[in-house]
C-alpha cells in the first residue's frame, strides 16, 4: 500500500461516528470490550467488529486479562492532537 493509501485507511478508520466514540472513550483509558459495548449501548458483536477496524489500522491494540480482551490506543496522543486539527479547523468555518 501507499503512503497516501495508508493515510485514507487511517482517516476511514477514524470516519465513522461509533468508532470517533470508541477512539475518544479510549482517550481515557484502557476498556475491556464489555465496557465499550455498554458506554455505547452497542451489541458486542458490533463493538467487536468497530474494534477489529481499529485494531486492523494501527489505531488500537488490545491485551487479554483471562478471558476478557481490553483495548487502549496505541498514541493517545497523536489521535488527540488529530482530533483537535480537525475540530479546530471546523470551528473556524462554522
Amino acid at each position: 500500500m501507499s503512503q497516501n493509501e495508508d493515510t485514507a485507511s487511517y482517516f476511514k478508520a477514524l470516519g465513522h461516528p461509533v468508532r470517533l466514540q470508541i477512539a475518544r472513550k479510549l482517550m481515557e483509558g484502557e476498556k475491556c470490550v464489555s465496557e465499550v459495548e455498554n458506554m455505547l449501548s452497542i451489541s458486542q458483536a458490533n463493538t467487536s467488529q468497530h474494534l477489529s477496524i481499529l485494531k486492523a489500522n494501527g489505531i488500537v491494540d488490545c491485551i487479554r486479562k483471562g478471558n476478557i480482551k481490553c483495548y487502549f490506543l496505541k498514541e493517545p496522543g497523536k489521535i488527540q492532537g488529530l482530533l483537535a486539527v480537525l475540530e479546530n479547523t471546523i470551528q473556524e468555518k462554522g
